[in-house]
């Protein structure tokens, strides 16, 4: 049996009018992800499969997510690439979601 995963958008995100609807659906997503690992590890490719958009739509939604500081991403390098971790933020995160 598969995990089921559920997202979480705070309050701070849903009523966010500097975000778009799309981000906040990505948003979701994240903490999805976010809630089995403590981090979330899918790449634009991923999300851009996922929508059904380009990973141009993607990596805009995920900047504006990220310069609000609802979500941080950290990068390291790597013999083969770059590993990409996205991890909620503490001040939009609910306290049942790891961060």
């Amino acid at each position: 049996m598969k995990p089921s995963y559920y997202a979480i958008i705070p309050a701070t995100v849903r009523y966010d009018k500097d975000l778009s609807a799309n981000a906040k659906l990505l948003y979701g997503e994240i903490t999805a992800l976010t809630n089995k690992e403590g981090y979330c590890w899918a790449n634009n490719e991923y999300f851009a499969g996922l929508y059904g958009v380009s990973c141009n739509s993607v990596t805009r939604w995920l900047n504006n997510i990220k310069d609000k500081g609802y979500i941080s991403i950290k990068y390291k390098k790597k013999q083969n690439g770059t590993d990409r971790k996205i991890y909620l933020a503490d001040n939009s995160a609910p306290n049942n979601i790891a961060t």
